[in-house]
């Protein structure tokens, strides 16, 4: 997985996700669903070069779940669909993905559950020396990605808003996904429980 700046054009787009997720449950193809979506227009938008990036957006994060997830998200609570829905943008971008474990469970882990924008710039500034492609992102693109982080991260529960701070805490999800989770898939065992490995005599 290669580091994309890509991330900017990204945000929440949970019905996005949920509306191929729901045609891949039946079956269809990516041409397909792609077909159903330019006829439809299902996430209203002006254009079909807008239509055509959010499609492929939204299939790229989609089938970064597995049948079982999709399964889990489909029939899973509110919290499962949250958890999910960041899971896939984590899967999809590295950056997101090594900030989760590197800036967030770091902190958390470290006692430290408090985040500031200052938090994602000095990370930012860290991944420019470990890699050229991410010295050469815009100022603009940078500030665009934080702000992305932050949106995602609050979304879905991870952190959350107060007097200006960001307090970062785990997620509450059913405990169905959590023992898939702690079984099947270390990533997602690290977003709910902000921690990496785990036991499922924890649970």
């Amino acid at each position: 997985m290669e580091y994309s700046a890509g991330i900017t054009s990204e945000r929440w787009y949970q019905q996005d996700i949920e509306y191929v997720l729901t045609l891949l449950e039946k079956g269809l193809s990516r041409e397909g669903i792609r077909k159903i979506v330019l006829i439809e227009n299902p996430f209203l938008v002006k254009t079909e070069s807008a239509l055509q990036k959010r499609f492929q957006l939204a299939y790229k994060r989609a089938i970064s779940l597995t049948n079982e997830l999709r399964s889990y998200y489909l029939s899973g609570t509110k919290y499962d669909q949250k958890a999910l829905i960041l899971y896939t943008f984590l899967k999809t971008y590295r950056y997101a993905y090594e900030s989760l474990y590197e800036l967030i469970i770091y902190r958390y882990q470290q006692k430290n559950k408090q985040l500031v924008l200052a938090h994602l710039e000095s990370f930012m500034e860290e991944k420019e020396q470990q890699s050229n492609k991410i010295a050469n992102w815009s100022i603009v693109s940078k500030k665009r990605i934080n702000n992305t982080l932050l949106l995602l991260y609050k979304t879905s529960g991870i952190i959350d808003l107060s007097e200006g701070i960001y307090t970062i805490s785990p997620l509450h999800v059913s405990p169905q996904l959590k023992e898939y989770a702690f079984k099947n898939d270390p990533l997602l065992t690290a977003i709910i429980t902000l921690r990496v490995g785990g036991n499922i005599d924890d649970l």
